[in-house]
């Protein structure tokens, strides 16, 4: 399903500075942009599309207000949390107090997300989604910065295809026709800072002290309420992308062995290739052999 046309003229109303944007790189079964936002916006109305919006705050923070349903609504903006915008709606926000503030904003196909609930056979009642100023979703955050990932590094329109399938029955799951909870999942929000810290320090040493720090946890309530969230440690999820990024680029790049476990937050070659293979099986020089 391709992206309506109003969602392609949609940042013609907005403010922020646009950067990354999905369209050319070929996708057209979802439209992912990247926004560098102004500190300050006293008023804006977003454009009216049949796509459904998702917005993700991927640094920074400010104070949002935005009007749905003829009130007014505030909360505070930060690093993981979403914002929705249902098909057809046209919302006013404002914000104030920004730093640093930078979004991806979505945009799902409604039909889309039609199929999806016509395929599955558990899907009944009421398929629309909501318009929420902030609701935290882990799965939807890290879904989307997966896509920001694979649109930078110029994957095929089969990988977003996949990507935003999964994402339409993730939505219509948890999100179609039901009120966010009352708690808003406060460790969710928190973890998903440091997941988000673990995917942009491949190359980077982190400490746990760093981690628990930029969550506002304690190490022990973070060791616990990760490996409850994600079946894993820190270090084990920051390993496991490391190693998937290794994979990524013996793959896709002529980097040499020992260049790439640099990249990769690796002392050296030998440290690399022993983790390599006991992830996934092989050494790095017969994996890259095998994948060409």
């Amino acid at each position: 399903m391709t992206i309506a046309s109003t969602s392609l003229n949609a940042h013609e109303r907005l403010k922020g500075s646009l950067g990354l944007c999905s369209w050319r790189a070929g996708w057209r079964s979802l439209l992912l942009r990247a926004y560098d936002e102004p500190d300050e916006v006293n008023d804006l109305v977003t454009a009216p599309t049949s796509d459904q919006l998702i917005v993700l705050v991927t640094n920074g923070s400010c104070h949002i207000e935005g009007r749905y349903a003829g009130r007014w609504h505030q909360s505070r903006y930060g690093l993981g949390d979403i914002g929705m915008t249902a098909p057809g709606e046209e919302v006013q926000l404002r914000w104030h107090k920004g730093s640093g503030l930078q979004t991806l904003q979505l945009h799902l196909s409604s039909l889309t997300l039609a199929d999806v609930a016509h395929l599955d056979p558990t899907r009944v009642g009421n398929t629309s989604l909501p318009n929420q100023l902030v609701r935290p979703d882990p799965v939807v955050a890290g879904v989307m910065l997966g896509l920001r990932r694979a649109a930078q590094t110029g994957a095929s329109e089969l990988h977003a295809e996949t990507a935003v399938t999964f994402l339409a029955s993730h939505l219509l799951q948890f999100h179609a026709g039901r009120r966010p909870p009352a708690d808003a999942a406060v460790d969710d929000r928190r973890l998903l800072i440091v997941d988000s810290w673990l995917r942009e320090s491949l190359d980077k040493q982190v400490t746990l002290d760093q981690l628990a720090a930029a969550a506002g946890l304690s190490k022990f309530h973070l060791l616990r309420a990760f490996k409850r969230r994600y079946g894993e440690t820190p270090g084990q999820r920051l390993s496991r992308y490391r190693l998937e990024e290794g994979r990524r680029l013996l793959s896709s790049t002529r980097q040499t062995i020992t260049v790439i476990a640099f990249a990769c937050g690796y002392e050296n070659a030998t440290h690399f290739a022993t983790a390599f293979r006991r992830m996934f099986g092989l050494s790095p020089t017969e994996y890259r052999r095998s994948a060409r």
